[in-house]
């Protein structure tokens, strides 16, 4: 098995970096275009849901194996990609009304030799969806000014 992982915060608050990230049936940012092939049980957070993502010049499908609101989801990779038994982890945090994300994956490569490679690679996806998610906030933030609400 192979493992990667990357810890990152986001100046995103909490909510909206679970709302954005955890829901499978929709897009983390208009950026990476999801098609729906399945959707899962509503009863349990879309558990069993799957999809494709595109990431890049990259499609990989996907289904949601576990929720648990606000804290955590559970995935695996079904085609898309050059690892087999992969399962990944998105972990959330709150730190000063910030979004502290844990990201792990376990996996095996397909070919021998490759496992560290896909590792890079797949952090750098995680990195740039975190980017997306972030710049894409950024307005909101900046046009906030401190002490007073929006009307």
């Amino acid at each position: 098995m192979t493992t990667a992982s990357v810890e990152r915060k986001i100046k995103v608050p909490p909510g909206k970096a679970w709302s954005l990230l955890s829901d499978f049936t929709g897009s983390p940012s208009p950026a990476f275009p999801v098609i729906i092939h399945e959707k899962g049980d509503q009863k349990y957070n879309g558990v069993g849901t799957i999809r494709t993502i595109k990431l890049g010049i990259f499609s990989v499908m996907e289904r949601l194996e576990a929720v648990e609101p606000h804290r955590s989801y559970m995935y695996c990779i079904l085609s898309g990609s050059p690892v087999k038994q992969y399962l990944g982890k998105f972990e959330f945090s709150e730190e000063n009304g910030s979004t502290v994300i844990h990201w792990h994956a376990d996996f095996k490569p397909k070919f021998p030799l490759i496992g560290w490679i896909i590792a890079i690679v797949t952090r750098k996806m995680v990195h740039k969806i975190l980017d997306q998610i972030e710049a894409d906030h950024l307005p909101s933030i900046r046009g906030r000014v401190p002490g007073h609400s929006r009307s």
